[in-house]
């Protein structure tokens, strides 16, 4: 399905209707903008991805663990 001039980023581009794998999504021929429609977070759910991955353990300068 195409959608033309109705990019949300650039306006101009046209959105192409798509699916792969991880489900589908629209994609702006112009730009490369993408937007997944069936993918809502919560303000939690945002939030929680956006954390760090802790490793356990002294970190050094150079980003690797240090035994204890």
């Amino acid at each position: 399905m195409y959608k033309i001039k109705s990019c949300p980023r650039c306006h101009v581009g046209d959105l192409y209707g798509d699916s792969d794998e991880y489900g589908a999504y629209e994609q702006c021929f112009q730009c490369g903008w993408v937007n997944y429609p069936g993918r809502h977070l919560s303000q939690e759910e945002a939030i929680a991805e956006k954390e760090p991955v802790v490793i356990p353990g002294k970190i050094d300068r150079r980003r690797r663990v240090v035994a204890q």
